[in-house]
């Protein structure tokens, strides 16, 4: 029995019952008396026994495996939202196969193509483009998939995201009633929905508050820290420097701080800096980054929570578009504790400290 797989027939012989008996009680089948159950149980833990996905998966019609595909598995980001993924799915007796695109259409679709191959029950997409046929593709054919922190521009998928445009509102508003009037933003491609409602965030707080755009004070690019460090050498080398800048992820904001370093300018004392996304380094003591929470792990769990409905045939009869409140975390980088001759922060503002000791705008 130590050489081989033992079998639930094996199983059924020794506790003298029939096999289906031993299928029911390894599943956990409230038909199966309590005692006999776990004395089926504890001989198959005692034997060795492992169930075989394949053949459950041709009896259940399920593999129990959902497949997350994000655009970079190595942005810290990616990776808090991916454990609310883990928890939730293993919670409800599923496994997850990570997938990373590097940000790259053809590699999301060889994907989409492989996981369908492997038999996942459903996806989830953080890797997503405005426009990506082999996503519609999945839409229109009702296989279930849930995007998170991405939407296509027809919205045809259910999805989970934050309020891109109001917290990219929040964080430049924060900086305008800190007194700068020069502003720039660094953000994402404008393929993306996140590149975009941030963009289009930061311009309404600046034309809300008459505050003048600057054409030299835009770069949009990857999610990334070279990103943020070329476009913000190029900003603050001008004659006409911002005098603040908002990057539209942790991670750009970590690019714009080399820049800085590297031209001996100080943070806050010389540029102000906000991000987005709280990822955990941005509270390190070194960093104190001023930035935009997006409930990472909550959004997380949401998504595998909708996309377990969508597997279980509760789809409801219309997509599900999740939309989650942004809340500004004020840090050190952005000046606003340092004493100066500009504008205060407006007093009537809702001034809470979260769990870590920061302070919460909302």
């Amino acid at each position: 029995m130590q050489n081989k797989v033992p079998t639930i027939k094996e199983i059924a012989k020794i506790a003298n019952v029939s096999a289906m008996t031993v299928s029911r009680a390894l599943n956990n089948n409230p038909r199966v008396r309590e005692k006999t159950r776990k004395k089926i149980q504890t001989i198959a833990k005692q034997l060795g026994y492992r169930p075989n996905r394949i053949a459950r998966s041709l009896v259940s019609k399920r593999s129990q495996l959902i497949s997350l595909i994000v655009a970079d598995i190595g942005n810290q980001y990616f990776s808090e939202l991916a454990r609310g993924i883990e928890d939730k799915a293993r919670e409800n007796g599923y496994n997850v196969i990570f997938c990373s695109t590097d940000n790259d259409s053809e590699t999301l679709k060889t994907y989409v193509r492989l996981m369908m191959e492997v038999g996942v029950d459903g996806f989830i997409l953080a890797a997503v483009r405005l426009k990506e046929p082999i996503v519609e593709e999945l839409a229109d054919q009702h296989f279930p998939v849930v995007l998170v922190n991405r939407e296509l521009k027809e919205k045809k998928a259910n999805s989970v995201v934050i309020d891109n445009h109001a917290g990219a509102y929040l964080v430049v508003e924060h900086l305008i009633k800190c007194g700068y009037e020069k502003i720039g933003i660094i953000t994402g491609a404008f393929n993306l929905s996140t590149g975009i409602e941030r963009y289009e965030g930061y311009r309404k707080a600046l034309g809300d508050h008459g505050i003048t755009f600057y054409e030299d004070f835009i770069s949009q690019g990857p999610f990334t820290t070279e990103h943020g460090c070329k476009a913000a050498t190029k900003m603050l080398s001008g004659k006409n420097r911002p005098e603040a800048i908002f990057a539209a992820s942790d991670k750009i904001a970590l690019g714009v701080m080399d820049a800085a370093g590297k031209l001996g300018l100080y943070i806050p004392e010389d540029l102000a800096l906000v991000g987005f996304d709280d990822t955990e380094f941005s509270s390190n003591a070194k960093i104190n980054l001023t930035t935009v929470s997006q409930k990472k792990y909550e959004m997380g769990a949401l998504g595998v929570q909708i996309l377990l409905d969508l597997i279980n045939g509760q789809d409801h009869g219309s997509v599900n578009n999740i939309v989650l409140a942004p809340e500004l975390i004020i840090r050190k980088s952005c000046g606003c504790q340092l004493p100066r001759n500009k504008r205060p922060i407006n007093n009537t503002a809702i001034v809470t400290p979260d769990t870590r000791g920061n302070t919460v705008l909302r």
